[in-house]
């Protein structure tokens, strides 16, 4: 395409999530048959809504509940990729063409997205920031993603879209979409803030959507080196429009596929000399594909951006671990700048260390639980595994899951009264003929297991909250006993920020013991209750 030939820019304003899918497709069917020239369309919704992938099961991706309680529309795009969140201020950018019309300047699938979203980042730059193309899909301002892109095609056309963040709430964003819920932690809002960033940040002020477009407007004009015209909706594609409208707005599209859920998140926590480095490895089970990874934590790594740039790269891989292995180390390799902080060792660990976590299918272990087991690891086992081979010979059990009124809280022993899941727990682990033992203090849970290993005891099990164990996981490996942990539900006092309570043994919170997860945890190890008795 040249300077002297005009490419045509509507502008459609804010319509619902349904009209503009279904516009979606009547452009690209009215393009496919020459009844409009190439075009440039720029979009809004309103009400804000939660748009699902053309392959993806809506109620996999999305929190339908909370979408429906906050009035955001709910649909299903008609391109690839993941979900997305829409406000009411983000701008959408569309471009509708033959594929001859930039055959020029692109010769492989990945210059689509190379030669666009650099296009759309020059309009950007027209605010006076530093936008700039980040492979596979994105466009980044210092780092942080502001847009990211995607398309679609139709015999001889094809449609290539993005969306410019505008003014967005990150939190309404993360409870829309169905995102590991370590996201929605005040610190993970904070972080994630780190990697993605809007306009009105950027420029200090909300533009105007005018302004917007003028920008972008001119943004693709230069760098795609082409005129344009304004124009508005074409009479063909308003008929398309009013036959599609009906079936983008109908179950029958939004719920449109029905799966088995297969996509979960497989969380690991690795100690580093520079903090602790949690990954979150996004998997789909029934394709054995690594769909992403995110790596949050307080470990320190400079530059910075560079973790959001591998995160980039770890995208829809096979569960390969020489391949995922290759990726890591080669985007050491290959980098512009010097990476100091994290190696690619620790980080490659933390991602096999949550796919570990796969094998637990093999011991009938279901995936709600597969976050709710750690390991503790010593030199007699380096690697957190699960499987037979150990056998539990003791059980530590918070006290913090006995009631508050209970005689037994702050010592040893319990009547099974049935008022709380210890004494369930209790009853079971005598049934193994485990001796148990509560624990009151920080400083009496060390003291158990400097005893019970000088006892001779090689592994043992108990239970803890998330945030403990990550911040408690070297000391329990300075101890040097082996053993497995066990998440526990309720708000802890690391939730409601009294984790000096507890380690003082004050804490005067009431938790949960996650009953049918040690049953399955004791049987693993320990075996059947028959064989147990024999």
């Amino acid at each position: 395409m040249h300077k002297n030939k005009k490419i045509r820019v509507i502008d459609t304003g804010h319509l619902t999530a349904a009209e503009n899918m279904a516009l979606d497709e009547a452009i690209l069917e009215a393009r496919e048959e020459s009844s409009i020239p190439d075009t440039i369309r720029f979009l809004s919704f309103k009400p804000h809504c939660a748009l699902a992938g053309y392959f993806q099961d809506v109620e996999n991706e999305l929190r339908l509940d909370y979408c429906r309680k906050e009035n955001i529309d709910i649909n299903r795009r008609i391109t690839g990729g993941g979900s997305l969140y829409w406000g009411t201020s983000d701008i959408g950018w569309e471009i509708f063409a033959s594929s001859d019309s930039f055959s020029s300047r692109i010769s492989v699938f990945e210059d689509y997205y190379r030669l666009f979203c650099s296009a759309a980042a020059a309009g950007i730059n027209n605010f006076g920031i530093s936008a700039g193309f980040r492979p596979r899909n994105d466009i980044e301002v210092n780092g942080k993603k502001i847009s990211g892109s995607g398309g679609t095609s139709l015999k001889s056309c094809f449609m290539f879209q993005g969306t410019l963040l505008v003014d967005i709430d990150l939190e309404v964003m993360l409870r829309a979409l169905r995102v590991p819920v370590e996201k929605l932690k005040y610190r993970e809002i904070s972080s994630l803030r780190e990697r993605i960033t809007w306009l009105s940040r950027e420029t200090g002020y909300c533009p105007s959507r005018q302004e917007i477009i003028k920008n972008l407007i001119e943004g693709f004009s230069e760098y795609l080196g082409v005129d344009y015209y304004l124009d508005k909706l074409s009479k063909r594609e308003k008929e398309l429009f009013s036959r599609k409208i009906k079936y983008f707005s109908s179950r029958e599209h939004i719920y449109r596929i029905k799966e088995k859920k297969s996509i979960y998140d497989l969380k690991s926590i690795v100690k580093t000399k520079t903090g602790v480095l949690k990954t979150i490895a996004t998997v789909d089970g029934s394709r054995d594909i690594l769909k992403s990874v995110l790596f949050t934590g307080d470990f320190i790594i400079y530059p910075g951006k560079f973790i959001f740039d591998l995160e980039s790269v770890l995208k829809n891989i096979r569960i390969n671990r020489r391949k995922i292995s290759e990726v890591v180390y080669d985007f050491y390799r290959t980098y512009p700048e010097k990476i100091e902080g994290i190696s690619e060792a620790t980080l490659v660990s933390g991602i096999f260390k949550a796919l570990d976590k796969l094998e637990y299918k093999r011991f009938n272990i279901p995936i709600k639980y597969y976050n709710d087991i750690f390991f503790v690891e010593s030199s007699s086992m380096p690697f957190s595994k699960m499987g037979p081979g150990k056998k539990i010979e003791y059980f530590l059990l918070p006290y913090c899951a006995k009631l508050p009124d209970c005689s037994y809280r702050f010592s040893q022993g319990c009547d099974t009264c049935g008022k709380c899941s210890i004494s369930d727990v209790t009853e079971l682990i005598a049934d193994y003929n485990i001796p148990a033992i509560t624990i009151t203090s920080y400083e009496h849970l060390e003291d158990t297991l400097f005893k019970i290993k000088q006892d001779g005891a090689n592994f043992f099990c108990g239970c803890c909250c998330e945030a403990f164990y990550a911040k408690h996981k070297q000391d329990f490996e300075r101890i040097g006993l082996s053993g497995i942990l066990i998440n526990i539900d309720n708000s802890t006092c690391y939730d409601l920020g009294k984790e000096k309570d507890a380690y003082l043994g004050s804490f005067e919170g009431f938790t949960e013991l996650k009953f049918q997860l040690i049953k399955k945890v004791l049987k693993t190890f320990n075996g059947s209750l028959s064989d147990t008795k024999k």
